[in-house]
């Protein structure tokens, strides 16, 4: 069985909780306006149809009426004031660390994983946690340095149920 809110630490110094039946409308009150970005991670444009895109490929600008893409995977990084104004649209999925730092170009975020990823991820780039919220209703795993955050997070989490 599943222990739904409530703070464990999975590895020295880091701490995770499994959010009940969280929506993507929780996000605003996990959302920490004293971090400057939000990194998303493993972010799917879905579209089934092809669209212009008018972003570079192989290092080379592309014009928008030159390539047809769809279904593009991506990680990118937005401000955090921006990415408060996205939630009301995000209907999917989404993998989010939240952190005051632009993390160097030699974190490949998918190849870490365990303790020396969340060490890495504390030391390099002031992370304040991974949140990985599901677009169905589903648990969703939180983890952060900041045991005080995550005992925030629960109680604000209680309060909007």
């Amino acid at each position: 069985m599943i222990e739904v809110n409530t703070i464990k630490e999975i590895y020295k110094g880091h701490f995770q909780v499994i959010l009940d039946f969280p929506s993507t409308k929780d996000l605003e009150n996990i959302i920490n306006l004293n971090y400057k970005y939000v990194w998303a991670i493993e972010h799917k444009e879905v579209k089934t149809s092809w669209a212009k895109y008018g972003y570079s490929l192989f290092g080379k600008k592309a014009g928008k009426s030159l390539i047809l893409a769809r279904n593009i995977e991506m990680e990118f990084l937005i401000e955090t004031d921006k990415f408060l104004k996205l939630i009301p649209h995000i209907k999917q999925t989404v993998k989010i660390i939240q952190t005051n730092e632009i993390p160097p170009t030699y974190i490949d975020i998918k190849k870490l994983n365990g303790k020396a990823k969340y060490d890495l991820l504390k030391e390099k780039i002031d992370y304040l946690y991974e949140l990985e919220m599901p677009g169905a209703s589903d648990y969703s795993p939180i983890i952060s340095p900041n045991r005080e955050f995550l005992e925030e997070v629960i109680s604000k989490f209680r309060i909007n149920k």
